[in-house]
């Protein structure tokens, strides 16, 4: 999703208008498309602002008090599991789901264990020549 444009730069395309710019040119001087400028033009005559809509779609579960305790955790265990942090953050108030968890580490540059001791794979396992049947290339 594009960039929201701030309301300063709105102010200055639509006073650009007001004195007599095309909305060609305005478009090339703030390096914004034309459908932007007719959307801004269209907003102040219907609303009487140039402040964005809301962005759509539901707030983040996790704030910044989540991120301070998610760093706080990691870096003072760094061998959590994501089922450990998730029952921290369920503790804390955040009934969130381990494919939540794993975004925002990633997002804060952040990891941890990706199974519990018990879990863990093994060595991988390779049958030797020996026991190969005959004519099994394998």
């Amino acid at each position: 999703m594009p960039k929201t444009i701030p309301v300063e730069v709105r102010e200055r395309i639509v006073l650009a208008f007001d004195q007599g710019h095309t909305r060609e040119e305005i478009a090339e001087l703030y390096d914004v498309g034309v459908a932007s400028i007719s959307r801004f033009l269209a907003r102040r005559r219907e609303t009487g602002s140039l402040s964005p809509s809301p962005r759509p779609g539901r707030t983040p579960i996790l704030d910044e008090r989540a991120d301070t305790h998610i760093r706080g955790w990691v870096k003072g265990k760094s061998d959590l599991t994501l089922r450990e942090l998730k029952e921290r953050l369920e503790v804390e108030g955040y009934p969130v789901g381990l494919t939540t968890i794993c975004a925002r580490l990633r997002s804060l540059g952040l990891s941890v264990k990706k199974n519990d001791a018990r879990r863990r794979a093994g060595p991988a396992r390779r049958e030797s020549r020996a026991g190969r049947v005959a004519g099994n290339r394998g």
